[in-house]
């Protein structure tokens, strides 16, 4: 179970820091690097909508991001989250794919980011063998 116990603790700890990475307070700078070009609108409420949604998908993660750290602790009866991680790395694959085509996001982070899905689906998917090779 240590495969699993080493993927928990490691998505675990990403997911919160992509959580601190999508509070308001570190958004405005990472908005720029991701939509270059794109006028922001900084200090319209529309920015503020923005820095909300990215708040919540941050919050979303954080909290898949505890579960997994607290799963770690006995890796067996968490395997759960397992795939829950790779349903949520598929996912935010297409939304990146979607943001790099039709939300002017810069090709160089859209593609940094999905390559960081794959590696994150693919630790996933051999930690969720590991788990089928244990019973």
């Amino acid at each position: 179970m240590t495969k699993v116990r080493l993927f928990l603790i490691g998505i675990g700890l990403f997911y919160i820091i992509n959580l601190i990475g999508t509070l308001p307070f570190s958004t405005l700078g990472l908005f720029g690097t991701m939509y270059p070009g794109v006028e922001l609108r900084v200090g319209e409420p529309i920015f503020t909508v923005l820095q909300d949604a990215w708040a919540v998908v941050g919050l979303q993660l954080g909290a898949i991001g505890v579960v997994a750290l607290w799963g770690a602790l006995d890796p067996v009866r968490y395997e759960a989250v397992i795939p829950v991680v790779i349903a949520t790395e598929v996912v935010d694959s297409l939304w990146d794919f979607y943001s790099i085509v039709w939300s002017h996001e810069a090709l160089w982070f859209g593609l940094v980011t999905l390559a960081i899905h794959v590696m994150w689906i693919g630790w996933g998917l051999l930690a969720w063998s590991a788990v089928a090779s244990n019973r």
